[in-house]
């Protein structure tokens, strides 16, 4: 696979919503777009990712209304990679279960999306 970098695999086509978007607006939005993960965006830096998981979390603490903020409930410590990093840097939090990572750039910028569907997708390619 050699010198190429995260940059190729990554998608730049983000879901994103705002750390005061409401609950429900990011649920919406995650079935709306088919993601499995919305990515919560503060002035173009990650603040942090909502899966699933985080809605579960949510409604067992407490019951979710209009007024609860995305930045209530978000994963805040969330594992990025570089768009220059290489490839096979990904493979190492994707062996420990991380099938999609953030991408930032090194001014703390969002921007991409890499998934272990995009590294599949590359190695398909190589002959």
């Amino acid at each position: 696979m050699g010198e190429d970098t995260v940059e190729r695999l990554m998608s730049t086509e983000l879901v994103t919503i705002a750390p005061d978007a409401s609950a429900a607006d990011a649920a919406k939005r995650m079935l709306e777009t088919g993601v499995s993960s919305i990515l919560v965006v503060d002035d173009g830096r990650l603040a942090g990712l909502i899966t699933a998981t985080d809605f579960v979390s949510l409604v067992r603490k407490n019951e979710p209304n209009d007024e609860t903020p995305a930045s209530a409930f978000m994963t805040t410590e969330v594992v990025t990679i570089a768009p220059d990093d290489s490839i096979e840097e990904f493979a190492e939090p994707a062996n420990r279960g991380y099938t999609h990572l953030p991408v930032v750039n090194e001014d703390g910028q969002l921007v991409g999306m890499v998934s272990t569907t995009d590294l599949t997708a590359y190695v398909s390619e190589q002959r």
